[in-house]
């Protein structure tokens, strides 16, 4: 937003055409420490303190290794894969200069991400968001000093990112040391191979789902870059919208993971079912609201990411929100699949959607965009996510059945004790 009031619709498409890599790398991260964290809940629901402690210790160490991996890996070759996605060469310096700052940031990232999924794998949701919202904050601000007052370009805002995320993850390790003594890190003794595959075993698979899509925007990144700077700046600005729409519905989501977690490992099955049935009323409700503010606004949120759009920029990311906006509601209940099998220890499902919704958004870019262009690309994520809630409705409905089963069974058991 404040790349491109400040710097125009070219540093919009510079840093656009970044983010399907940036997920890609940094999608597999946080989605390996949401997974160790829903382990985490799992024991603190089942009233584990050092099952909850042990288990802490271990996914640091794991995600430590795996920050740094990443870290090498996406500072060495970021560079040869923006050029084989095709970026424009009118923004492919500065979007060089973009992923490098952000990839060398992602201990930072995957510090704040881990230690906030763990916070809300003991039930505190709110402090990782008054964290989040300051971080938000701190964003903005250094955006406009390094931008305006430094003149540091597409690199300020970079760093503006990292260190706001450095001051998050800060404040967690903080709040942790001063609160939380269920989360002290101990150096864990005696690391077993049979603890690392049960903490690989859940975190390794949701990092690989996230990835999984994320190659998806990729191979659509590619066929995007070769639209054109102007249809590259209208879908980055239409993406950021979007990521920013689908938060409720991804939050909730995480957020009902946790609690499925939590519960099941409490054995409050019929809290399980009561929690999976309001989150989808509220999720849908939600989603059916920010599709009707999206299609009534989207021209008058464009201006606020860029100052002077032009009629073709307006006229293509009004077309994005009409055909991808109704989906919102299929996008809401994909949310409540995923993360309710994945609180109930189903892993693998969850990543063969993955595979699906690549599968959609690869045959999007490769057939549809030959045949629509522009709006080949826009119909990619409707049809990712109608792949991924396919695969994960029947096991869903399984798995619904099975909890009711257990809540039965154990009401039974509470009637004949009393």
């Amino acid at each position: 937003m404040i790349v491109g009031q400040l710097m125009g619709k070219n540093a919009v498409a510079a840093i656009g055409s970044t983010t399907s890599l940036v997920s890609f790398i940094l999608g597999f991260a946080q989605g390996a420490t949401a997974g160790m964290g829903l382990l985490v809940a799992t024991s603190f629901g089942s009233r584990n303190p050092q099952q909850v402690n042990r288990r802490f210790g271990v996914s640091a160490v794991l995600i430590s290794i795996i920050a740094i991996t990443l870290t090498f890996l996406g500072v060495l070759l970021a560079d040869e894969i923006l050029k084989l996605l095709g970026t424009p060469t009118n923004i492919i310096v500065p979007a060089q200069t973009y992923i490098r700052i952000i990839f060398a940031g992602i201990p930072i990232s995957l510090t704040f991400n881990f230690l906030s999924n763990m916070l809300r794998s003991i039930g505190n949701s709110r402090t990782p968001l008054i964290f989040l919202g300051i971080s938000s904050l701190i964003n903005i601000i250094f955006n406009f000093v390094f931008i305006l007052f430094f003149h540091w370009g597409i690199a300020g805002s970079a760093l503006a990112t990292v260190f706001a995320q450095f001051v998050s993850a800060a404040l967690c390790v903080y709040h942790i040391y001063r609160h939380v003594p269920l989360l002290y890190w101990h150096k864990p003794l005696h690391l077993t191979f049979k603890e690392i595959k049960i903490q690989l075993s859940a975190g390794i698979p949701m990092g690989l789902q996230f990835s999984i899509i994320a190659i998806g925007s990729i191979l659509v990144q590619r066929s995007l870059n070769q639209l054109g700077t102007e249809v590259i700046a209208a879908f980055s600005v239409a993406s950021k919208i979007d990521q920013i729409s689908m938060l409720p519905m991804s939050a909730l989501g995480t957020a009902l993971g946790t609690y499925v977690a939590q519960n099941a490992g409490g054995q409050k099955y019929q809290r399980v079912l009561l929690g999976i049935k309001q989150t989808f009323k509220l999720s849908i409700l939600i989603s059916v609201i920010i599709t009707l503010l999206i299609l009534l606004s989207n021209g008058r949120l464009t201006y606020l990411f860029i100052s002077n759009p032009g009629e073709k920029l307006l006229n293509l990311i009004r077309l994005y929100f009409i055909l991808v906006t109704p989906w919102y509601i299929l996008l809401s209940g994909l949310f409540i699949l995923r993360f309710t099998l994945q609180g109930l220890n189903y892993n693998l499902l969850p990543m063969v959607a993955g595979l699906i919704e690549l599968l959609m958004r690869t045959l999007a870019a490769v057939i549809l965009v030959g045949i629509l262009g522009y709006i080949g690309i826009c119909l990619s994520a409707p049809l990712a996510w109608l792949g991924g809630i396919s695969t994960l409705i029947y096991r869903f409905w399984k798995a619904i059945r099975q909890v009711e089963q257990m809540a039965q069974l154990k009401k039974r058991g509470e009637k004949e004790i009393s």
